[in-house]
């Protein structure tokens, strides 16, 4: 089909207000939910998370957005939502104890309608600091949550056994990679391994491998992946193939790229632009849809969540003329 297309899900450009930190999913209805935070600035007591959908419809336009969690008065940040395969949408977001992101306990939240009713927060990660970007995977029956660290600025991974009973999850990931990566990615690879890609503060992207599930990983170490301290997403098509969202450069947002890997992250086949200009790019959020496109939200300029929605011809479309590997 070789289909692109990109919208607009929230713009407050005239608003002294912000929003940020977009997180996408397909519901079992069908239906695609983005949900972000928005406030005065980041950690601001006014802060709530609001959500938009986009019907199954064919031609359907993202819904008006409206407000899903407001704690009246408590900061909130960072949601991360996905579909239970067998169960609930889900929601895990940040409820700040104090106006910064150290402060931070993780809450849950549910919908078994699609996104049109949630229930009542409640506690998902007891220990202050930990925050969430990406959402979890399924290994050998267990949910395998990538976290991170305000204080320590490291990745951790929650390996839960009961998803009633997420408080109780062990804690795991130690990647020797304190005060520089955060905001971990984690897919599992065709021979069974997970591996975890992060966010840092030199200039490239981090990797880290697990041989066992998420319960232990290997030292995190530079790739040859650019990164200028941003976020980052990363998904297994349909097909197999990975699919990295990501700002290709060690100093700039001013770019959001795709990249496609064939062989489980070794080396990256394709490239395509997604948004470029002279703002900011940010916070890519990445689900793979059950019609085989994929959709992708960010931020721009922190005053507009914007939602792309393409198929694999369409990243086929831009090869590179030598693949990139991922590590030297």
């Amino acid at each position: 089909m070789n289909s692109f297309d990109c919208s607009t899900v929230r713009e407050i450009r005239d608003q002294p207000a912000i929003v940020h930190c977009s997180t996408v999913a397909e519901a079992a209805t069908g239906d695609a939910v983005c949900i972000w935070y928005e406030g005065a600035y980041e950690t601001s007591s006014d802060t709530v998370l609001r959500m938009a959908r986009l019907p199954s419809d064919a031609g359907a336009e993202w819904q008006a957005a409206r407000t899903i969690v407001d704690l009246h008065g408590v900061p909130l940040g960072n949601p991360v939502v996905w579909q239970d395969p067998d169960g609930p949408l889900r929601l895990v977001f940040s409820v700040l104890l104090g106006e910064s992101w150290t402060e931070s306990l993780l809450f849950e939240t549910q919908s078994t309608d699609g996104g049109a009713s949630w229930n009542n927060p409640s506690l998902f990660q007891p220990r202050r600091g930990f925050m969430a970007k990406t959402r979890p995977i399924s290994a050998q029956g267990r949910l395998v949550f990538p976290l991170y660290h305000e204080t320590t600025y490291c990745p951790y991974v929650m390996i839960i056994d009961d998803t009633s009973r997420p408080a109780d999850a062990a804690l795991v990931a130690e990647t020797m990679a304190r005060g520089k990566a955060i905001q971990p990615v984690i897919v599992p690879l065709s021979d069974g391994r997970l591996m975890m890609l992060c966010r840092t503060n030199q200039g490239t992207i981090w990797k880290s491998v697990s041989h066992n599930a998420g319960f232990s990983w290997t030292i995190c170490r530079p790739t040859t992946l650019a990164n200028p301290d941003s976020a980052l997403d990363l998904i297994r098509l349909q097909g197999g193939e990975l699919l990295l969202a990501l700002n290709n450069s060690r100093h700039s947002r001013r770019e959001l790229q795709v990249a496609l890997s064939p062989d489980d992250g070794e080396t990256w086949t394709h490239c395509r632009s997604v948004a470029r200009g002279d703002g900011e790019y940010s916070y890519p959020s990445l689900v793979a849809r059950r019609d085989g496109t994929v959709l992708l939200s960010y931020t721009e300029d922190r005053y507009m969540i914007r939602a792309c929605r393409f198929d694999l011809d369409w990243l086929l479309a831009g090869p590179l003329e030598r693949p990139l590997k991922t590590d030297e």
